[in-house]
């Protein structure tokens, strides 16, 4: 190609076809932003929702509960419902999927019936009709809040299942205009690269050998260091962590639906593969509250849980240390032992227990981590029951 007109041809072909694959890669790219911002906002205010259910449902039970007022229960389901409405309002309005909006007005039908129920359970509780209040709580109150809970992680899975599919068609699409525009691109620079003419000789010209590197010995580098050039380590930052959101949200369902103590080891595990931790213990109160037991062990030896023994609530450790604040507490891994999250079960009545995890990787450094241990907790504490009275009073004061 050695005519000039032919070659700025080329050339312009070749600016023409690098602009057009750079806007749409351009394009492409901010309609993946667009789609991931959406699908965070979503699985964020799915897992709010989620989280009001399980409150909402323990909050309920207060009203029938021995020494305390229910006017205070009867202000706070007040409260949790309508954050609740407000979540099920903002996943509608950011639902793409058809089966994640029938799945969400469902979600809102079973809201506006656990209100109804929660009128007469009041009516009932204000009348000192603790046995009729109750039926209404812990029959239609749990049944109803399950099916609230149960459409919600239905709306996530299938707005996630919805919005990956467009995601990896966005790849797509990146990926063709990326090869389309390079291929176009080496092809004119190979146009119009000059073929050098080769020259044939009967000399043959051998590649010089590298020097050969000389070895440091140690007695050299103690010189060296000796006149103040110290090699200092390098600290590598640990890589972002994310947590599946679609496993997160069936554990915490599956946990909603328990009704026999042998289905939680297989949950346990679930949950151990979604917090990628080599072990998990719940810890339960006894009714005093005066130490911790372990009732369900992952990860470990089956006799663990008896050689584990107890634990006292004033014991100078993070599991004993998240049940006396009810906050979440932390123990960074090193390169000799494993990092720790000890999650509390806060119950309506107050900390029922404690959930520890040996992380693995670091993940107790990683904010979703952390988030995702605390929602698995917050599900478990609902299958516990609350402590006694004479427990409460002492984590109290």
């Amino acid at each position: 190609m050695t005519r000039l007109s032919v070659r700025v041809a080329l050339v312009i072909v070749c600016l023409a076809a690098s602009g057009a694959a750079a806007f749409l890669i351009w394009t492409f790219e901010q309609q993946l932003r667009a789609q991931q911002t959406v699908s965070r906002e979503f699985a964020s205010s799915a897992l709010a929702a989620r989280i009001a259910v399980a409150d909402l449902r323990g909050a309920q039970q207060g009203y029938v509960a021995v020494g305390q007022g229910p006017d205070f229960w009867f202000a706070r389901v007040t409260a949790i419902a309508k954050d609740l409405r407000n979540d099920l309002a903002a996943l509608k309005t950011l639902a793409s999927s058809p089966e994640a909006s029938i799945a969400i007005e469902d979600a809102t039908g079973g809201l506006q019936d656990f209100e109804q129920m929660d009128r007469r359970a009041r009516d009932f509780a204000r009348a000192h009709q603790l046995l009729s209040a109750s039926d209404l709580i812990f029959a239609d109150g749990f049944d109803l809040t399950k099916k609230t809970g149960d459409a919600v992680d239905r709306a996530l899975a299938s707005e996630l299942a919805d919005r990956n599919g467009v995601l990896s068609f966005l790849k797509r699409r990146e990926a063709y205009a990326l090869a389309g525009g390079s291929t176009v691109i080496a092809l004119v620079v190979a146009l119009l690269l000059p073929v050098p003419r080769r020259k044939f000789t009967d000399e043959v010209v051998l590649p010089a050998s590298p020097a050969p590197v000389p070895d440091v010995l140690r007695e050299t580098l103690a010189e060296v260091n000796d006149f103040g050039v110290v090699t200092k380590p390098v600290l590598v930052q640990p890589a972002l962590r994310s947590v599946e959101m679609g496993a997160l949200s069936a554990v915490c369902a599956d946990l909603a639906k328990v009704s026999d103590t042998r289905m939680l080891p297989a949950l346990l595990e679930r949950a151990a593969g979604v917090l990628e931790a080599s072990g998990l213990v719940v810890w339960i109160a006894d009714p005093d509250g005066r130490e911790l037991s372990p009732i369900l062990v992952h990860g470990y030896p089956p006799q663990l849980a008896v050689r584990l023994g107890t634990i006292a609530r004033d014991a100078a450790n993070v599991t004993a240390s998240a049940y006396r604040t009810g906050l979440l507490q932390t123990v960074k891994g090193d390169t000799v032992s494993a990092g720790a999250i000890a999650a509390p079960l806060v119950a309506p009545s107050g900390c029922v227990g404690v959930l520890a995890a040996e992380m693995r990787n670091g993940g107790e450094q990683h904010d979703a981590m952390l988030s995702a241990a605390r929602i698995i907790a917050s599900q478990l504490a609902t299958l516990v029951g609350p402590p006694s009275r004479s427990a409460r009073s002492e984590a109290a004061g």
